[in-house]
């Protein structure tokens, strides 16, 4: 036996097992007929044990080593069951969960299972403990009882002498009977409902999915998740006692909006389902979300929720369970990119767009390996000498090195699956190496220029690694700037002027992206250590309309006043170029002054620019 399965196969002996065990044991009663399983993320059971007699008969020989699903389950259950495994290894654990469990002959013997992720590794794999006691040991000792009242009985009839013995062991009988009762009962509810609100729970709701799906008639039925947002926040905010009081609250709430003719699921800690009979499913939401949009008075603590829903029609006999979940999944998903309290219906087209996403997704992850990415760069031009100032740095995509992959459809799919930290230092690495190059072709301090995304800017390494790269590559007359969006500034602004003000001592300025295009509030621009605004170019290729001209002019006197710098991007024409000189803009980029350049045509046009004639701009 190599390391580390010596090392799992200790964790079923180990006090955290035991500690499972008892805790269980107690709870439910003195039950010592239970089946220990350590198995790993692709269900594969590592260690077996049996405490008990009449349980599943298997050695560990004969188990270790074999998927779970396998050996232990019925083909009939297998889709449900690897339903569970999903969630478990994704990190939502049930606490109980009951299901039948073939033994060594092929019969089904039903078992109530605890899991629980534990702290172990074996070639970096995720590690499950699942204790499951038999309910069929219940059914036994409930028949021994009954045996032992007969015979009990019997005695009594022969000897008057056994009478206040045997009323003695009838009345402890009797309460043992009732602890069993009592016992299957608990069972039975922790099993099918959800304890804190009493809502039946997410077993309850695949077995109704799965007796219904296949009996779906022409009313318009819908499976709906309805999630709780920043539940994690308000835990630490209000503490778990309190905000598991606000979650009765609002399940109390969900029902009496929603009344009888719905059904209502507590299936996860921030999650309720609905099966909605409805012909108008977007009116439904919208009326349910609307009524669930009020203040909770939780022990004196006014407490405002934000919502998300996704819903999918229940139409397909032919379809599963696990695809209708999917389904609603998926536009649960799409809700909460689009914002808090707003919803989705499930369409075809989300499972197009899902498709093409992980398709992107899997070439991302090779571009990297492959070093696909490369910096292309905008110059930009200072209106008052006319002369190179700085350049944007734009990353772009050369995908098996022959087509450029547009910005527009990869950088949404890397900020969804976590890339765009890694390609921002791309960006970053790569910027101040080729700015050390141009520094022989510019002998004047220019910027270089970098957007920054909300997830780089808010990784706790971003202030590190920033000062680290600065650090190694040594920068003479090349000045970095940093150019953030209103909405990731106004967001969590006390951060981004933490950040901002830590920077600023590595003389890194910051630029307001975007500018106009979101809030524009005046209070941020003034609270900001900001020392740039770059115009949205919305505004400046829609200048000749008077009133976008009175904006533009509005933003720039503003900004001169507010001691910044406005730089006016997307300047296409010489139409643009004047009118915007005119207004008294600081600097320009666009496609009139130049594309966005690779090194060698940036090296080039830099040569070319310095011998035109600043009249012909």
């Amino acid at each position: 036996m190599g390391f580390e399965k010596k090392r799992d196969k200790e964790l079923i002996e180990n006090n955290k097992v035991k500690f499972f065990v008892e805790n269980l044991k107690g709870y439910f009663g003195n039950m010592n007929e239970y089946v220990v399983v350590v198995w790993d993320e692709e269900g594969i059971i590592l260690e077996y044990k049996e405490n008990g007699e009449k349980l599943l008969g298997y050695s560990p020989n004969q188990i270790e080593g074999k998927k779970w699903l396998d050996v232990l389950i019925d083909d009939k259950e297998k889709e449900e069951m690897e339903w569970v495994y999903n969630k478990l290894i994704s990190g939502e654990v049930f606490k109980y969960y009951v299901n039948p469990i073939r033994d060594v002959n092929g019969v089904k013997k039903t078992f109530l299972w605890y899991n629980s992720k534990i702290e172990s590794a074996q070639n970096n794999k995720r590690i499950f403990l699942s204790i499951g006691f038999s309910l069929d040991a219940i059914e036994r000792l409930n028949r021994k009882i009954h045996r032992y009242e007969k015979d009990l009985y019997k005695m009594s009839a022969e000897s008057e002498n056994l009478r206040f013995k045997i009323s003695k062991q009838d009345l402890i009988l009797k309460q043992k009977d009732e602890m069993i009762k009592d016992y299957k009962t608990k069972v039975e509810f922790l099993a099918f409902y959800d304890e804190l609100t009493k809502l039946p729970n997410k077993n309850s709701l695949m077995r109704w999915l799965n007796l219904r799906i296949s009996q779906a008639d022409n009313m318009s039925t819908y499976l709906i998740f309805l999630e709780v947002r920043n539940l994690e926040k308000l835990n630490v905010m209000y503490g778990y006692d309190l905000v598991d009081e606000l979650i009765i609250h609002i399940s109390k709430r969900i029902e009496e909006i929603l009344g009888k003719e719905n059904k209502i699921f507590k299936i996860g800690s921030d999650r309720f389902a609905i099966i909605g009979k409805t012909d108008n499913v977007s009116e439904f939401i919208e009326n349910l979300l609307k009524k669930l949009l009020v203040t909770y008075n939780i022990n004196g603590n006014l407490i405002k929720v934000s919502y998300n829903v996704g819903a999918t029609a229940i139409e397909d006999v032919n379809d599963s369970t696990a695809n209708v979940i999917r389904k609603c999944d998926l536009a649960l998903i799409r809700a909460k990119e689009k914002g808090l309290n707003k919803y989705e219906i499930f369409k075809p087209s989300l499972e197009v767009q899902t498709l093409k996403e992980g398709i992107i997704e899997r070439e991302l992850r090779n571009g990297l390996d492959l070093n696909e990415f490369v910096v292309f760069y905008q110059p930009t031009i200072n209106l008052k000498n006319n002369q190179i100032c700085g350049f944007e740095a734009l990353l772009r995509w050369h995908y098996l090195k022959s087509v450029f992959v547009s910005p527009l459809e990869f950088i949404p799919v890397a900020e969804k699956c976590g890339l765009i930290v890694e390609l921002g230092n791309i960006v970053l690495e790569q910027s101040l190496k080729v700015a050390k190059w141009l520094s022989r072709y510019i002998t004047d301090e220019f910027i270089i220029s970098i957007n920054i995304s909300p997830q780089q800017f808010s990784d706790r390494e971003f202030i590190r690694s920033t000062i680290q790269i600065l650090e190694n590559e040594g920068l003479a007359n090349v000045k970095l700037q940093f150019e953030i969006t209103e909405k990731l500034a106004i967001e969590n602004i006390d951060y981004a002027i933490e950040v901002i003000n830590q920077l600023r001592k590595y003389n890194i300025t910051f630029a307001l992206d975007d500018f106009g295009v979101d809030y524009s509030s005046l209070n941020y621009l003034r609270r900001l250590p900001i020392q740039a605004v770059k115009i949205d170019k919305s505004f400046v290729q829609d200048i000749e309309k008077d009133e976008t001209y009175f904006i533009v002019e509005t933003i720039i006197k503003l900004c001169k006043k507010l001691g910044l710098k406005v730089v006016a991007e997307g300047v296409e024409t010489e139409e643009h170029y004047r009118a915007v000189k005119e207004l008294g803009c600081d600097y320009v980029q666009g496609y009139f002054i130049s594309r966005p350049l690779g090194v060698e045509e940036l090296i080039k046009f830099i040569e070319k620019y310095k011998c035109q004639n600043e009249s012909n701009f």
